[in-house]
C-alpha cells in the first residue's frame, strides 16, 4: 500500500496478486450459461401481445429461434402461438414502433426489459 501512496496509482507487483484468469473464467461461465438458456428454453410469448414485455418476449424468442438454425422463425411461432402471419407481422412492426425492435437485434430498451424479466423469474 506504501507503494501505490508513494508512486500515485497501483504498484505492478499489487496488480499481480489480482486473479484476473480466475475472474475471466468466471466470466464465462456466467455468460455461458446465460447463453445456454437463451438457445435452449423458448421464450414464454403470450398468445396475446398487451405490454412492452409481451412484445420483448416475442423478439427474443425470434431471435432465440433464429440463432438456432430455424429457417422460417416468423412462420414457425405464428403457428405455435396459433395465429395467422400476417398477424406476426403485425406485431413484429409494433415492436419496431416501441422502439424495442431494429430489424436485426433487440434494442437498448428491449435488452433492458428482458435483463428484469430474467431477474423476476430468478426471484420466483
Amino acid at each position: 500500500m506504501e507503494e501505490a501512496l508513494e508512486t500515485d496509482g497501483i504498484p505492478s507487483s499489487l496488480l499481480r496478486q489480482i486473479p484476473f484468469a480466475e475472474i475471466k473464467a468466471g466470466a464465462r461461465a456466467a455468460l455461458a450459461e446465460q447463453e445456454d438458456r437463451t438457445m435452449n428454453e423458448p421464450y414464454p410469448v403470450p398468445a396475446r401481445c398487451r405490454t412492452e414485455e409481451d412484445y420483448t418476449l416475442l423478439v427474443a424468442e425470434l431471435l432465440r429461434m433464429r440463432a438456432t438454425g430455424t429457417t422460417a422463425p416468423q412462420g414457425e411461432l405464428a403457428g405455435r402461438l396459433g395465429i395467422g402471419k400476417a398477424t406476426m407481422s403485425e406485431r413484429i412492426k409494433r415492436s419496431k414502433e416501441l422502439g424495442l425492435w431494429d430489424g436485426q437485434r433487440l434494442t437498448n430498451k428491449a435488452s433492458t426489459l428482458l435483463t428484469q424479466w430474467h431477474q423476476e423469474q430468478e426471484g420466483k
